[in-house]
């Protein structure tokens, strides 16, 4: 190992990996962790961390780190809170604490108060108390202080005294078993009330199940982070969907529990203030058929509201609250289908918060007026809001929602029966907008179908096969074939485009135009250079459009084939002998960044691959080994390459996508598709 080849810092770059708020499910901060490329050195991160300290080079090593996560920050557009891991003694270093830190803060534009300093678990070589100092120094500037690693030593505890953190987490020996262990879950708890008895926000580290997430939201605690809420990625991500919606789903219990011991107060005070003989059925207060609903925080991204309804099918319509339980509007489905419906609807609004979209012409009643008299307000609106939910409020905080119906059930007179009629009316017309909206789709994908290449490419040459296969009506897939002046199959290749819907859609048929002009204007240029010019017409091309793209590009020459990638799932080779390996390497050194995003270096590597005869090269999107059978496991990559190793001799392109395809569909079972899945086999036959 060259370790001054590591401290150029050539080698190193940043992933992010989301600290995630349970009481809201959005990322509240992300933790800047340090990888290396594996061509470098092949040991964990952790012993080269203990390796330079040893060698006295912790300051050099943890500098270049810092400069690559702020740096990397920045060009991703940081909006959140940014955890970096500190060792304690580089807290101590004159050059840290004087002008580094602040110095490098001001060149990437960061404010400090949206940087935590992470103090890890290493033993410290000067006084605690100089520590001190040091930690009081950078409070005084506007830096969070937080502690790693709570419960795995007495060090780490005793420094929750000494240096009054911000944040404090708890190590992953305590969390990943908390739900099992009786003894580790009450240590738990009490450091949960410990903390908020001490205005100390808490993180729970290694959250990698539904069982660890669902105990520490029991127990409480604040924040986690772990691979089950998000996994490190080289770009900021949201919270995992499964996360999202188990803690949004957490919540509303919470929250329906809370409303339904109000209810039981309040009946009593109302039997107490309401005489029950004599009083017709109409007078009753609206609170005795209020329905519990569903509160969404305001502060919540559109995409996440749209999981949340796909969740909740049941669901027509949430209201939108405050932090404190204020009732800021109302968000129906249809609403929201309508404008993501639109052409660039997904793009505009999926990371706005829903408080852009909600509605606030809505009707809000006092939880103790009478039945009838909410039921005249509601039959009084605007045709296109007779069948919104009408929210019920006490002293200006929610309540629950009634159904328009249950007032019809409960209040049957001549006015409301009247109205009936004209809410049918209503419905005819929300029903001839959906089906408007139906046609629109059905559209954009008969014009994505009729742009994709209808068949494979047969040559003397190339044996070839695909699968393409949308999840919905509108895919994110995007795939081609690329002929030369003769005929002969001389590229292709595949993009997947974050998304879904017609956004997603019209991106990729952006990026197939663009990527087919720019191979056949640039045939003598080198590919990974192509792959850089593609990716410029791209980003210009699409302007403020969010979606981006991974992808793979090869061009074809009699005796090679060029590959790039870019962020994309590796190309599978298959040699005459059935031996199946990962084109490039298995370490994905050469595996560039992905494409449409602005600011993103553009480190783009081409592979050359020698072509042998009846060897075969698989392309193919995520779906593929990303999909879970019942148990919940994914197909992954080491699977996949036993299956192919397993294929018949002799097999054809077709018929080995279609042995493929079997094995993948008896593998998922019964699990719905949830991407769009694509698979491109092509088989050299030789000259």
């Amino acid at each position: 190992m060259n370790f001054d080849e590591i401290l150029s810092g050539k080698n190193l770059y940043t992933v992010f990996q989301p600290i995630v708020s349970l009481e809201t499910g959005d990322v509240f901060a992300y933790e800047a962790l340090t990888r290396i490329d594996e061509s470098v050195y092949i040991g964990s991160i952790k012993n080269l961390f203990k390796i330079s300290e040893d060698a006295s080079l912790s300051w050099q090593l943890e500098k270049k780190c810092i400069k690559s996560a702020l740096k990397t920050a920045r060009a991703l557009g940081l909006k959140r809170k940014l955890f970096l891991n500190i060792n304690p003694n580089v807290l101590l270093e004159e050059e840290f604490q004087e002008n580094y830190i602040k110095s490098k803060l001001e060149k990437n534009g960061i404010e400090p108060s949206s940087i935590v300093f992470e103090i890890t678990g290493q033993k410290l070589k000067g006084s605690e108390q100089k520590l001190c100092d040091a930690v009081l120094h950078f409070k005084n500037q506007k830096l969070k202080i937080a502690i790693d690693d709570i419960g795995e030593s007495y060090a780490a505890l005793n420094r929750i005294c000494t240096l009054n953190p911000d944040f404090i987490k708890i190590s992953i020996d305590l969390v990943q078993s908390v739900h099992k262990d009786k003894v580790k879950k009450e240590i738990v708890r009490s450091l949960s009330a410990f903390c908020k008895n001490s205005g100390i926000k808490l993180i729970a580290v290694g959250v990698e199940t539904e069982e660890n997430l669902a105990t520490i939201m029991e127990l409480g605690i604040p924040y986690a982070q772990g691979f089950f809420t998000g996994k490190p990625e080289r770009v900021f991500t949201k919270t995992s969907k499964e996360a999202f919606v188990r803690i949004i789903s957490y919540q509303n219990k919470k929250s329906s529990k809370f409303v339904e011991e109000k209810k039981s107060i309040d009946k009593k005070k109302t039997q107490a203030i309401i005489p029950t003989e004599g009083i017709k059925q109409d007078s009753r207060p609206i609170s005795q058929i209020t329905r519990k609903g569903m509160t969404i925080p305001e502060t919540m991204a559109v995409a996440d509201v749209l999981a949340l309804f796909n969740a909740n099918p049941e669901i027509s319509i949430f209201t939108v609250v405050d932090s404190a339980s204020k009732v800021m509007g109302i968000i129906p489905r249809i609403t929201l289908f309508k404008v993501l419906g639109t052409q660039y609807g997904f793009s505009i609004y999926s990371k706005k918060p829903i408080s852009r979209l909600m509605v606030t012409d809505y009707l809000a009643v006092d939880f103790f007026e009478p039945v009838e008299v909410v039921a005249s307000k509601a039959a009084s609106r605007a045709e296109e809001h007779l069948y919104d939910p009408i929210v019920v409020e006490q002293n200006g905080i929610y309540f629950g929602v009634v159904i328009f119906k249950d007032l019809l059930e409960i209040i049957v007179n001549v006015e409301v029966l009247e109205r009936t009629q004209e809410l049918n009316k209503t419905t005819r017309k929300l029903l001839e907008q959906e089906a408007m909206q139906q046609r629109d789709l059905k559209l954009a994908e008969i014009v994505q179908k009729s742009i994709y290449p209808s068949r494979a490419p047969k040559t003397s040459k190339w044996d070839c096969a695909y699968i393409f296969k949308p999840m919905a009506s509108v895919s994110g897939d995007v795939y081609d074939f690329y002929y030369d002046d003769k005929g002969s199959l001389n590229g292709a290749a595949l993009f997947d485009v974050s998304g879904h819907g017609v956004a997603s859609g019209l991106v990729g048929i952006l990026s197939k135009y663009l990527a087919k002009d720019t191979f056949r204007e640039n045939k003598n240029e080198e590919l990974s250079a192509l792959a850089r010019t593609f990716n410029k017409k791209l980003i210009k091309e699409k302007a403020n459009v969010e979606n981006y793209l991974t992808g793979i590009l090869l061009r074809i020459t009699d005796s090679k084939i060029e590959y790039v990638n870019a962020g994309h799932t590796d190309l599978l080779c298959i040699d005459s002998k059935r031996k199946v390996s990962v084109a490039g390497g298995a370490n994905g050194s050469f595996r560039g960044s992905f494409l449409g995003i602005e600011g993103l270096p553009d480190n783009f590597e081409t592979v050359d691959i020698p072509l042998e005869k009846n060897s075969c090269y698989i392309m193919f999107t995520d779906c593929l080994t990303e999909s879970r059978n019942l148990a919940g496991d994914e197909l992954g990559i080491e699977l996949l390459q036993k299956i192919l190793a397993r294929a018949p001799q002799g097999t054809s392109a077709k018929q080995l996508l279609e042995y493929l395809i079997d094995i993948f569909e008896a593998f998922t079972e019964a699990v719905p598709l949830r991407d769009d899945l694509t698979v491109i086999v092509l088989k050299y036959l030789g000259e």
